[in-house]
């Protein structure tokens, strides 16, 4: 195994980030194609919130998470013996085809069952499995490629750019331009939506038959996981500094997520009625996550402790964005707005930053990659499941009125 991956690390051709532009494509795709369900719900947290209350959100991450990081513990305890007897090859196909249509096909059923929530914590369950599966497989993918490639950075730049063509699709079928949105608005949009998803596949496919580096990465024998509780102690320990950026920069980004249905806005008489700029903070936070991830695939990571620090200052602007929704004596959605932006901006890049770290360190040190890959999913998950149910709690005991 090692001396395969010697071979095909120090391989200049047929590598995504060089002359192969389609490869890097794929990888776009496949992650806009994960990602695109959960930002879909996201981007309807204005109208299920009209069936379903203020908590819409919260109650999907809560719903959502712990389900995907149930699945990724799986997959690093079973991945590795699945793959020996049904080959990688078999099993990425066969990951990423479920995965797809069952993103496909759970989307529509969502305005079926608006006013039914514990219909809708099923359907934010299988979204959470197929999330899970998805995001796992396609981060042992690309840890697995040469750093040259920069496959975490475009795999990271699509995670949000399913957010974004989510918003266009919303746009499109007109079904986000609506206050109260028709049954042909939703449809549209979740039949784009699942064009996406399946487009994802389309992607594995394609990478599946043609890429050259795609094909050597599945040559790679599959890697057990650490032996023993030490040595995940010890890989842990190692990778602390990705750890500690991911927790501190996701979670508090979960957090304010949150708590979007609760900005007040300047354009209304009554500052709660805030559905539109709900919308547009959704909006901004995507788009802005974007510009953070791009920004990575031309600016190399900062050593461990640049990011640490840069992280920490970032809750100073994570402090403004509460103090600002718990008053309404000074209403400016253009400051929130910016607020978030920044935020968002800075998430982007130190949440692939820390990616980036990991495989560095994997790279350096050896360490295991499919494990590497695993963990670093699992603690972001961790973080986002942590903000959210930090979030849930905020919002019980908060002396805030609306």
């Amino acid at each position: 195994m090692e001396v395969a991956e010697a071979r095909y690390t120090d391989n200049p051709k047929g590598i995504v980030g060089g002359s192969q532009s389609w490869e890097k494509a794929c990888l776009t795709i496949l992650g806009a194609s994960t990602t695109a369900p959960m930002y879909t719900v996201m981007y309807m947290s204005g109208w299920l919130k009209q069936h379903q209350g203020n908590s819409i959100v919260l109650e999907l991450f809560i719903t959502f998470y712990p389900l995907a990081l149930g699945i990724l513990l799986l997959q690093v305890c079973f991945d590795h013996i699945i793959d020996e007897i049904l080959g990688r090859w078999a099993c990425n196909m066969l990951r990423f085809g479920i995965t797809s249509i069952l993103n496909a096909l759970v989307l529509p059923l969502i305005y079926v069952h608006a006013d039914d929530t514990m219909s809708l914590w099923i359907i934010f369950a299988l979204m959470g499995f197929s999330h899970g599966v998805a995001l796992g497989s396609s981060f042992e993918l690309c840890l697995h490629m040469p750093r040259r490639c920069k496959g975490i950075e475009y795999l990271n730049v699509g995670l949000q750019v399913g957010g974004v063509a989510t918003g266009v699709f919303g746009v499109l079928s007109g079904f986000t331009l609506q206050e109260h949105p028709q049954s042909h608005h939703f449809y549209g949009f979740a039949l784009l939506t699942s064009m996406l998803c399946l487009s994802g596949f389309g992607a594995v496919v394609l990478l599946h038959f043609c890429s050259d580096i795609y094909a050597k990465v599945m040559k790679i024998r599959p890697e057990p996981p650490p032996a023993s509780i030490w040595e995940v102690l010890d890989l842990l320990y190692t990778m602390r500094v990705c750890i500690a950026a991911t927790l501190l920069t996701s979670g508090a980004t979960l957090l304010c997520n949150g708590f979007y249905t609760y900005a007040p806005t300047s354009r209304k008489m009554n500052p709660m009625d805030n559905s539109v700029l709900v919308v547009l903070l959704v909006y901004v936070n995507l788009c802005s996550d974007l510009i953070g991830r791009t920004i990575t695939t031309y600016f190399g990571c900062p050593s461990g402790i640049s990011l640490l620090k840069l992280v920490l200052a970032r809750q100073v602007l994570v402090a403004v964005f509460f103090v600002y929704i718990s008053q309404q004596k000074f209403l400016q959605d253009i400051f929130i707005l910016v607020v978030l932006h920044i935020l968002m901006v800075s998430h982007g890049m130190f949440t692939t930053w820390s990616f980036v770290h990991a495989n560095s360190l994997a790279t350096v040190k050896g360490l295991q990659r499919a494990f590497v890959s695993k963990m670093c999913v699992i603690i972001l998950f961790i973080a986002i499941l942590f903000g959210s149910l930090l979030g849930n709690a905020v919002e019980r005991i908060w002396f805030i009125t609306y």
